[in-house]
């Protein structure tokens, strides 16, 4: 138990610190904006690439591993939307909305952080392969499902060429993604930045964490719970047990001779509470109070989560 702390521990006081100093003015909330900017364009994109570009090639890529985190992900979305819609008798909109929240983890502000703590070396392929399904796979079919259903529903919204043109722009020009397919290329090609680049590079990546946390500790300051608590709970427990239970068969039944590291990994990430522009993403439906009262539940729900998946885990 005392192991499993040391690693949840520091994660989430650095959450709560963020919440602090943002709640009582050290930190203007005006700031989290540009913070996020810096995580997301430059650090890292920074870590991700340093890590990737040494990396022989062959290491980069594990199809057992794409397989097990895209059937975890698509079963959730399938699973929510099905219960949602048919059981609860949500509308087809608001289904999709709870689905995204089911099965889209913040992989880079939270899953990144626990899988460094856990691991003396941890597997950068296990993020980047993460990121490839999450971005590519996971949120465009959601993402579309979510367009269709709120055309559907009388929305002005349609579904056309110029979504799908949007939803894979979105894609290819993220700096995430970009910095992936950059530092996959270096390492096809055997191709070396200087040495003060790269010290550069690794300096940078080394803050995104700690900042990573700061910004969801403070993006949780002025939210409160106002909406249904059931409609909560399932969305957060989709997510939190759910999904990590779904990619966990996968990897046990279906692909045991994965390497342990990776089945570590690829779990440790989908238990990872849903992403932190969710309430964004139900904003532009109408639905942002219960975004944002979800991403608060599960964010504080998932340092129990974790760190029981922090204590299964090592019996695989």
């Amino acid at each position: 138990m005392t192991a499993i702390l040391n690693i949840t521990a520091p994660i989430f006081l650095i959450i709560f610190v963020g919440y602090v100093t943002v709640r009582y003015g050290l930190i203007p909330q005006s700031a989290l904006p540009g913070m996020s900017r810096f995580v997301l364009y430059l650090a890292l994109p920074a870590l991700i690439f340093s890590k990737l570009s040494m990396m022989p090639i062959s290491e980069l890529l594990d199809l057992q591993y794409i397989i097990s985190y895209s059937v975890g992900c698509l079963g959730v979305i399938i699973a929510a939307i099905l219960v949602n819609r048919f059981l609860l008798k949500s509308s087809l909109l608001f289904s999709g909305i709870k689905a995204v929240g089911s099965a889209q983890p913040n992989s880079a502000f939270i899953g990144l952080p626990v899988v460094m703590q856990f691991f003396d070396s941890p597997p950068a392929q296990a993020f980047a392969m993460v990121l490839m399904v999450e971005n590519i796979i996971a949120l465009p079919l959601a993402l579309a499902f979510i367009e269709s259903a709120s055309a559907k529903e009388g929305s002005e919204r349609k579904i056309s060429l110029v979504m799908a043109l949007s939803i894979g722009r979105r894609v290819i020009l993220n700096p995430i993604i970009l910095s992936v397919i950059i530092g996959v290329a270096f390492s096809l090609f055997g191709l070396r930045l200087p040495e003060f680049i790269q010290q550069g590079l690794s300096l940078m990546g080394n803050g995104s964490t700690p900042v990573a946390l700061i910004i969801i500790g403070g993006s949780l300051v002025g939210v409160s719970i106002r909406s249904s608590l059931a409609d909560i709970a399932l969305v957060s427990g989709a997510k939190l047990l759910l999904h990590p239970l779904l990619v966990a068969l996968m990897v046990i039944y279906v692909f045991p001779d994965m390497s342990l590291e990776l089945k570590q990994a690829v779990i440790l990430f989908a238990a990872s509470p849903m992403f932190s522009t969710y309430p964004i993403i139900g904003g532009q439906y109408g639905y942002q109070a219960f975004c944002s009262s979800t991403l608060l539940v599960a964010t504080v729900m998932g340092f129990l989560s974790i760190s029981t998946v922090l204590s299964l885990v090592p019996l695989l």
